[in-house]
């Protein structure tokens, strides 16, 4: 009987001094970030049957369990993707918003200093200090769109950094959770400070992108991210990586690879970080590239058309005072194909008020086209069969010099670096176009553009139109036929005499089209029309400014990076509230160790009178036998 006391008392100070070490392991661990409270499983004996009866023999530890629910801890990391996601977006709109706002006052600025050195320049002509200062201002309108369109280049390839930066680091936590694999299968029993490591690294991952997580068996784990992209399966790790874009390089994309496979995967799934990033680089710097390319493209091609609508210091006709929009070279940069493909194609800008942001998806089917819009809209497009086959929409014109192959796809980007690419052609200020070859004699009402290609002999004359708008005649300024009614619109140039004029189709029935290419000292009609461009609306349709292109873009800035701001506000106090809740369940509470300590103490104090009873009662009998 003193034998079976001594182990009811060592038995009970093992279980105690077990249970003082959870609490003190506990007590210290208070303040590690994932630390999961422990508990110790106390169970008694199995019973002893002696004299008739069921003796009991003690306690023993079951196991040390950890306080975690895996609902909550679910929670948590969804919440902490949320979070992550709506922080980086709005960091980066915040970024973006405040160069925007630079831009923005430096852009409007430039472009109103040239405005305002034209009205200078129609009140003197002739002054060539003046045309220098509107060559000039020309100038600082494009080192302003170049520059800005450098910035929003170094923000892309930034973002391609972060990417990398972010991939990098998910397959060291890959890595990491397969070694916490490895331990696990190897330790004897349930490591509970691993498995606390093992939901850390699974909560920072859940930062960068959305993570779910199933037991693989009894020891390991299946980790997936996105709605299914295994990154650790058991006790191997895939790698996320990244690959080239296609057909635009840059816009390089996510791949995994299990073994020695590597396949792309949808990223549109991924969310946390990952999406931040890839939507500030797929989708917010494009439309802030395309919407300035639209303000560049819209006021360089509306100047250089004004410009060959005039004559020049020299009696010259205009010439392009910016890059022209339609150069072969940019027509062609506007199309990206795939890698490999043999397609060749171009897209000249015919109408800027049609043109719009975004980028174009074309899609050869064998006999036609399958065109997805900037809007998401789909529409078939049979080419013309004139060479080369040609189609237009939104006011582009696309030519087609080589197809695709049967099933392959080509982007087209009108405008995405039409800010990159402006530049003043214009050398000599004495090429300023103030004259214009209209004259007072014009009315015209309606919206068709007229355009002097080359100069001839004949100096003065007029085209008019009938007055049901079927057909046009050429008349000399004292009304004399020159050339005899013909079917309106002209299906090519007008040769008056040597001079080329092209005439499109909008005339309203008597429109009078009056010119005057002879020199006139003085004359500032054309730049006139120039300073109406300023207020003119003939962006988007007829709705918008140059300038309201530009603050519209601003706008919309504001507006994302306002409701980024709203959306993190409303990430975080979601996240606050699963961590409390994982803090109820998991948390360590000091007051509650404490009490533990003193109960544990007590059992621990107890549990040695009962071996020291157990030891005084062997003395006794041993004292008896003597």
């Amino acid at each position: 009987m003193g034998f079976d006391l001594l182990s009811l008392g060592a038995q009970g100070v093992l279980t105690a001094q077990r249970q003082l070490n959870t609490t003190g392991h506990n007590i210290s661990n208070v303040n590690t970030e994932g630390y999961s409270r422990q508990n110790v499983i106390q169970q008694t004996n199995d019973p002893m049957f002696w004299g008739g009866s069921q003796h009991g023999t003690g306690t023993h530890i079951a196991e040390v369990r950890r306080a975690f629910d895996q609902f909550a801890a679910n929670e948590v990391n969804l919440s902490t993707t949320n979070l992550s996601y709506a922080t980086d977006r709005e960091i980066q709109l915040n970024q973006l918003d405040g160069t925007l706002a630079n831009t923005a006052k430096q852009i409007t600025k430039d472009i109103n200093n040239w405005y305002d050195s034209v009205k200078s320049l129609a009140d003197s002509p002739n002054d060539m200090g003046s045309r220098k200062v509107v060559l000039e201002n020309a100038n600082l309108v494009t080192q302003s769109l170049n520059s800005n369109y450098a910035k929003l280049v170094d923000m892309r390839s930034d973002a391609n950094d972060d990417l990398s930066a972010t991939l990098s680091r998910i397959n060291d936590i890959g890595r990491e959770l397969v070694d916490i694999h490895k331990s696990i299968i190897k330790s004897p029993g349930e490591d509970n400070d691993l498995l606390d490591r093992h939901n850390r690294l699974i909560n920072e991952l859940s930062q960068y992108t959305r993570v779910t997580v199933t037991p693989k068996n009894d020891h390991t784990f299946n980790v997936m991210i996105g709605t299914g992209h295994t990154l650790v399966s058991g006790v191997e790790a895939s790698e996320l990586l990244t690959v080239q874009g296609s057909p635009d390089p840059f816009e390089t994309r996510l791949a995994v690879r299990e073994g020695k496979a590597t396949k792309v995967i949808q990223t549109t799934d991924l969310d946390g970080k990952l999406a931040a990033i890839l939507q500030m680089r797929d989708e917010t710097l494009p439309q802030v590239m395309d919407e300035l390319g639209r303000l560049a493209i819209g006021f360089s091609d509306t100047i250089n058309r004004l410009q060959h609508q005039g004559i020049d210091l020299d009696g010259r006709n205009g010439s392009n005072l910016f890059t022209d929009v339609n150069e072969r070279s940019v027509a062609q940069s506007r199309v990206f194909v795939p890698a490999g493909s043999s397609a060749k194609m171009a897209v000249f800008i015919e109408d800027v008020s049609q043109l719009k942001s975004g980028e174009y998806d074309l899609k050869y089917e064998g006999s036609n086209y399958t065109l997805t819009k900037p809007d998401g809209s789909k529409q078939t497009i049979t080419p013309s069969t004139g060479l080369p086959p040609t189609f237009t929409i939104d006011g582009l014109r696309v030519e087609i010099e080589t197809p695709p192959a049967v099933g392959e796809s080509v982007i087209l980007r009108p405008s995405r670096a039409g800010a990159g690419q402006i530049q003043v052609a214009m050398q000599d200020a004495r090429q300023l176009a103030a004259q214009s070859y209209l004259s007072s004699e014009s009315h015209i009402q309606g919206n068709a553009s007229v355009n002097v290609t080359s100069l001839g002999a004949l100096s003065e004359f007029k085209v008019v139109v009938s007055p049901d708008a079927s057909q046009f005649a050429v008349l000399g300024m004292d009304g004399t036929i020159l050339q005899a009614p013909a079917a309106y619109p002209p299906a090519g140039p007008i040769n008056v005499n040597g001079t080329q004029i092209e005439l499109s189709d909008g005339a309203m029935g008597n429109d009078v089209f009056a010119f005057h290419l002879n020199s006139a000292e003085g004359d500032n009609g054309n730049l006139i029309k120039m300073q109406h461009t300023q207020r003119d609306k003939s962006m988007n349709g007829g709705k918008s400014t140059f300038i309201d292109v530009f603050e519209g873009l601003t706008t919309d800035i504001g507006v994302q990076m306002a409701s980024a701001t709203r959306l993190r506000d409303v990430a975080e106090v979601e996240k606050q509230a699963a961590e409390s809740r994982v803090a109820e369940v998991s948390g360590v509470n000091m007051d509650e160790e404490a009490a533990n300590m003193m109960k544990f103490q007590q059992a621990y104090m107890a549990s040695s009178r009962i071996m020291t009873a157990a030891n005084k009662t062997f003395e006794t009998l041993l004292d008896a036998t003597r």
